[in-house]
């Protein structure tokens, strides 16, 4: 928290004239510490959710780490383990898809020991419940990965809207990527070698359908995902 208001998350700092500051993480939503944190410093946070097809994220998250490595795991053992164990947990504990953080689902995968959670950290509903629990819903907005990607004007657009913005900026497209290196020629090479079998696609598609569904239902939008995508 002391790293927030030393950097601009705080109304002192701005000599009460009109200012924005955003701050950006794949990994926050799925923490409650970050959510209670971010409530107790600013609790009228706006806060933009930009959600991506589970199978196409997992892919992302799992490029991000083996680019690191010569001996990673495939993605298939990987996400094959991660696979069994959801499967195991709706089969085995009571899952009730509109609990918050303290949910029986990743109670229950948390005890296989995964080496990577690549596809149920994109179950957005059980995250999203648990900070609408600490911001109310006009405080949130839901923007497909999608739209992000192919229209980013469109997406800026939207976003000024839900900030309220009185002109959202022109992009100049130019793209600045993070430190993680997953466009290089090594990348490339890696990210063509992935590889699911027919079988196993069916079997993702038939274990997150559920879990995909009940985000539509908590966003009020449906995405219409393909659920097969790897990209």
């Amino acid at each position: 928290m002391r790293a927030y208001l030393h950097n601009g998350f705080h109304e002192m700092k701005t000599n009460l004239s009109a200012f924005l500051t955003f701050e950006a993480s794949i990994h926050y939503y799925h923490h409650k510490a970050a959510r209670d944190s971010l409530h107790s410093l600013l609790p009228c946070s706006r806060l933009i959710w930009v959600l991506r097809n589970p199978l196409s994220r997992a892919v992302s998250e799992y490029m991000h780490q083996a680019v690191k490595s010569k001996s990673y795991p495939s993605f298939q053992s990987l996400i094959s383990a991660e696979l069994a164990a959801i499967r195991t947990c709706r089969k085995t504990v009571d899952i009730q898809m509109n609990e918050g953080f303290d949910n029986n689902l990743f109670k229950c995968i948390s005890n296989f020991k995964l080496k990577k959670f690549m596809i149920s950290t994109a179950f957005y509903s059980y995250f999203i419940n648990g900070w609408l629990e600490k911001f109310p819903r006009q405080q949130h907005y839901f923007l497909d990965y999608e739209l992000f990607k192919l229209n980013p004007q469109e997406a800026v657009t939207q976003i000024s809207t839900f900030l309220s913005l009185a002109h959202p900026p022109t992009l100049n497209y130019t793209w600045k990527y993070n430190k993680a290196n997953t466009r290089d020629g090594k990348a490339v090479k890696l990210r063509s070698s992935i590889r699911i079998s027919s079988r196993l696609q069916k079997e993702i598609s038939r274990e997150i359908s559920p879990f995909v569904a009940k985000i539509y239902e908590v966003v009020h939008q449906n995405f219409d995902w393909d659920l097969n995508s790897l990209s």
